[in-house]
């Protein structure tokens, strides 16, 4: 099966349509493997004009859909990256220079139970988002 066809079948199965764009929006993600803004995704379209506004559009569909998900990275905007299904991860970001580095795995699972556990108010949870912040090798040599 191609990515296409996987991307394709993600989209149908969420009640959205298989458009060309969004098709695209995909590709580009899940080529790029690491979150993105709307504008940087903006200049990275080679498949005639969009705009910014219907880029946002598309995003949230998607991330309300859970074909991708919204990544806050400090940086004063929403970035956005595509799910990988058993592939949960969270990611490190150098405070100096930006760089991102995913980090595999789940650590959080563990984290979500204690939770769930000091809660008197929720009975569930059904995402969570953990990112950490430092400085990376390269800034710290500086």
């Amino acid at each position: 099966m191609s990515i296409k066809t996987e991307y394709a079948d993600a989209l149908r199965e969420h009640g959205l349509k298989a458009t060309p764009r969004r098709l695209y929006l995909l590709s580009l993600l899940s080529t790029v493997k690491k979150p993105l803004s709307a504008q940087e995704l903006k200049t990275l379209w080679r498949q005639g004009e969009i705009s910014v506004v219907t880029l946002y559009r598309a995003l949230e569909a998607l991330a309300s859909a859970g074909i991708v998900r919204r990544v806050n990275l400090q940086h004063g905007h929403t970035d956005y990256e595509i799910v990988v299904a058993g592939k949960h991860h969270h990611h490190l970001v150098c405070t100096g220079c930006g760089v991102i580095e995913g980090i595999q795995g789940c650590l959080a699972e563990k984290l979500e139970k204690q939770a769930m556990q000091a809660s008197s108010k929720f009975s569930s949870l059904s995402d969570h988002s953990l990112e950490f912040f430092g400085t990376c090798n390269t800034c710290a040599n500086v």
